[in-house]
């Protein structure tokens, strides 16, 4: 495992933006029919795994599904805290999984877990898939599609908090989230708009998300993201400008003034090609200068090399040390 540097302070003015937090997470919070359903008891029997269902937010991605969680129940009495678990939206669920398992299996074994299952794509989705797009209006449409999965993504876990200060077992009082890539945004959001979470781990976030939208540069949405370019006649510049008044509605940067960064773990991939260097500067410096650690691989690496055995499952632990310092 290789680390970076930290970003130098000195000669560094703290940057936290001071604009109002963009509207669009409300809800009406009612009592949402949810159900629970208990699958198995782990090997050793110290906890339970259960699937909780909500009825789905409308305009979601999910159709006619409800939004689907595991939630890992420790056995032992008494009131524990929770970690939520934001998973990489339309990609694979291993960071999220295996983080989850982590935290409950911990050895002061007082975590219990809600774990998102819903891996739906939030942030290319429309893009992608519309083969031929000759219209601004066309984007647009396809971008707020995005903004408004993405918003309800944040409100599905606003939801969950519901549902959590319910319960008998739960100490509603030390509630964390942690996230991993596009969920790490949603996280980050969620707890810049939701004061009831008490801390956060955002791991490899993205930021600046018109700049990534624009420029294509994640490697599946390359391909769909020249076509509109080509398409519309535009620069990688030109789109940035035409999609970040939309897209800054759902950019972590804007929901980081109110957090207190005492209650943040910031993990990031220090070669990100996703995400550029003066994004997650800004991103950092926007959170408060937290905690932070610079993993010194790409994001893919980042990711294969930090979470498993060939690292003693390092970002998990660290997640885990984490939250028995904040919880």
């Amino acid at each position: 495992m290789r680390f970076a540097p930290n970003y130098p302070t000195t000669h560094l003015a703290a940057h936290r933006p001071d604009l109002p937090v963009p509207t669009g997470y409300e809800y009406r919070k009612t009592a949402s029919p949810v159900t629970l359903e208990r699958q198995s008891i782990s090997a050793e029997g110290r906890y339970e795994t259960y699937v909780l269902t909500l009825p789905s937010v409308e305009g979601n991605g999910q159709g006619p599904l409800p939004a689907s969680v595991q939630y890992l129940k420790l056995k032992t009495p008494g009131k524990k805290k929770l970690v939520i678990v934001v998973p990489i939206y339309g990609s694979v669920s291993f960071a999220s999984t295996m983080t989850a398992r982590h935290l409950i299996e911990w050895q002061k074994q007082d975590t219990n877990v809600l774990l998102i299952l819903d891996a739906n794509e939030i942030f290319d989705g429309d893009v992608e898939r519309t083969p031929i797009m000759t219209t601004d209006a066309e984007l647009l449409q396809g971008v707020h599609r995005c903004v408004t999965r993405f918003r309800n993504a944040v409100i599905t876990i606003r939801r969950l908090i519901d549902w959590a200060e319910t319960v008998d077992e739960i100490d509603a009082a030390r509630i964390g989230v942690v996230g991993f890539s596009i969920g790490a945004s949603v996280a980050n959001v969620a707890m810049g708009v939701d004061a009831r979470i008490a801390a956060g781990a955002f791991v490899l976030p993205s930021t600046k998300l018109h700049e990534i939208f624009a420029y294509g540069r994640v490697p599946h949405w390359k391909e769909s993201i020249d076509r509109a370019r080509a398409n519309l006649q535009l620069t990688p510049d030109e789109l940035a400008q035409k999609v970040e008044p939309i897209l800054r509605s759902i950019d972590p940067i804007h929901f980081s003034k109110s957090i207190d960064p005492t209650r943040v773990l910031l993990i990031e991939a220090a070669q990100d090609s996703y995400v550029p260097v003066h994004a997650r500067l800004l991103h950092w410096e926007a959170l408060g200068r937290p905690r932070l650690i610079r993993i010194d691989y790409d994001h893919k690496v980042a990711f294969l090399l930090s979470m498993t055995f060939l690292s003693r499952h390092f970002t998990a632990t660290a997640i885990a040390e984490f939250f028995d310092e904040t919880l």
